[in-house]
C-alpha cells in the first residue's frame, strides 16, 4: 500500500510541475496559417458588407517576438488580448455597452493593417483601483500584435459592429489559447492543496 501511495505522490508531483509550467513559443506553421486564413476571410466577409477595402494579412515573425517581449501594462501601446478572466471580460463587456465600440475586436478589423503576430503564452495580470472594480484581479492570456501603427476612423453610420463584425474571442477558441479561467480549481492552488492533501496521507501511511 505504500509503494502505491508513493507511486501516487510522484504521478501527481509530475502533474503540478508539468501543468504549473508555460514553455514560451510561437505559433506553429499551422496555427499561423489557421489563423491568417480565417481571419483575412473574415476581414473581407466585413469589408464587403460595409463595402470598405481590407487589406490582406500576412504572418509576421517579428511582431510574434515582439508579443512575446510585450512588457505588461505598457500603456504607450497596449496589445491586444486573446483570452481574458471573468473580472476583464465584465469591464470590456460594460465598456462596449456603453459606448458601442468593441475596441478588442475592432483591433482585428483594421483595414490598413498589412500583417499580424501573437503569442499564446504571454501572461499578464494587474490590480484595479477604480471604483467597484477595486481589488480586483484582471488577467489575460495571449496577445496579438499589428502593423502598420495606424489608426482607423469608421464612421458612426458604418460600425463593424453593425456589420456583424466577429468577435476576438474567435480567434482564442481557433487558437485553443490556454489560462485558467477565474477562481478555477484546477489552478496552481487547487493543485497545491491536492499535492499537501496527498503528501499528508502518505505520512499518515508510514
Amino acid at each position: 500500500m505504500k509503494a502505491v501511495n508513493i507511486i501516487a505522490f510522484l504521478l501527481l508531483l509530475a502533474v503540478s510541475v508539468s501543468t504549473g509550467v508555460r514553455v514560451k513559443r510561437g505559433l506553429s506553421t499551422d496555427e499561423q496559417k489557421k489563423l491568417v486564413d480565417t481571419l483575412n476571410a473574415d476581414r473581407q466577409a466585413l469589408g464587403k458588407n460595409m463595402g470598405i477595402t481590407f487589406e490582406k494579412l500576412t504572418y509576421d515573425k517579428g511582431l510574434e517576438l515582439k508579443a512575446e517581449n510585450y512588457i505588461c501594462h505598457n500603456h504607450g501601446k497596449p496589445l491586444v488580448p486573446l483570452k481574458v478572466n471573468k473580472v476583464m471580460k465584465e469591464e470590456n463587456d460594460l465598456a462596449v455597452q456603453d459606448t458601442g465600440v468593441d475596441l478588442w475586436s475592432r483591433a482585428f478589423f483594421n483595414p490598413k493593417h498589412t500583417k499580424i503576430g501573437c503569442s499564446k503564452e504571454k501572461t499578464c495580470s494587474y490590480t484595479l483601483t477604480h471604483e467597484k472594480w477595486s481589488g480586483k484581479t484582471c488577467t489575460y492570456w495571449g496577445v496579438c500584435d499589428f502593423a502598420p501603427e495606424v489608426d482607423y476612423r469608421f464612421d458612426a453610420s458604418n460600425t463593424p459592429e453593425k456589420a456583424r463584425m466577429p468577435s476576438y474571442e474567435k480567434y482564442e477558441d481557433l487558437l485553443e489559447v490556454g489560462g485558467e479561467p477565474q477562481d478555477s480549481p484546477t489552478g496552481s492552488s487547487g493543485r497545491f492543496f491536492s499535492l499537501t492533501l496527498l503528501l499528508g496521507t502518505i505520512i499518515i501511511s508510514f
